[in-house]
């Protein structure tokens, strides 16, 4: 891979163009799922970055060179501190993994240029997911860089109308499983046989474990005050026997 030295001065690389995050609702939410759900996921390991929708440069002085992959994940750099982009020529190495969620203006791109860049890059993994499947003929495509050259997985594709495929890099598998308006992207891990967790189930986890808190401190409280009401029935009781003791 070529990396052309700046000529003179400072090169700037923009940290972003004024476009819009994502191209739709749907888009972003999906986007932001996996980032969360991924960063969760690799939470305990300080060799692991993982990010999105971030400007990637792999051309040192050259800016006009770039991609912005809408989720990635590095293995063997530091975790922190958060990069604003990704510059290639500064950690010596490509993402392992891209995950590209096609749409109308990206679907030639996706499928073309950054096909032929991440392979040319050596990205390990390149995961490409038409969540709506307008514009791809399947949904979920992994592909895995075998001998400098990708190769397409297989999906599993049951009658429940799900569709999978493995990643060997994350240990995780896609899931595309159908929803009122395309799929929902879901990551199963087979090791401990449980879907990671997305932000929106994170929250409602959240909060029920503060409504479950709130009800055991009702409860001790109530508890708390019925234990306060028996001693003193017992004071009051052993104050009615020493009346009865000194009476007799």
């Amino acid at each position: 891979m070529a990396v052309v030295q700046a000529k003179s001065g400072v090169v700037h690389y923009p940290e972003s163009d004024g476009k819009p995050m994502a191209e739709s609702p749907e888009h972003l939410e999906v986007m932001l799922s996996l980032i969360v759900s991924l960063q969760a996921y690799f939470a305990d390991r300080q060799d692991v970055y993982v990010a999105g929708n971030q400007f990637l440069y792999w051309v040192e002085g050259n800016p006009r060179q770039r991609v912005a992959p809408d989720v990635y994940v590095v293995f063997g750099v530091p975790r922190r501190p958060w990069r604003a982009t990704w510059k290639v020529w500064e950690t010596g190495k490509a993402p392992d993994l891209i995950i590209e969620l096609t749409s109308p203006s990206t679907a030639s791109e996706d499928l073309g240029r950054k096909y032929q860049l991440y392979q040319r890059l050596k990205v390990g993994e390149y995961v490409l997911i038409d969540v709506k499947h307008e514009y791809l003929k399947e949904p979920l495509n992994l592909y895995r860089l075998e001998s400098n050259a990708y190769q397409r997985v297989p999906n599993e594709h049951p009658y429940s109308g799900e569709w999978r495929v493995h990643s060997e890099l994350l240990g995780l598998t896609f899931v595309l499983v159908p929803g009122e308006s395309g799929y929902q992207v879901r990551l199963w891990e087979p090791q401990r046989e449980r879907w990671l967790p997305n932000p929106v189930e994170v929250v409602e986890q959240y909060e029920l474990a503060q409504h479950q808190v709130r009800e055991l401190e009702r409860r001790f409280a109530q508890e708390a005050q019925a234990r306060a009401q028996l001693e003193e029935r017992v004071r009051e009781l052993e104050e009615e026997l020493r009346r009865l003791k000194e009476g007799q």
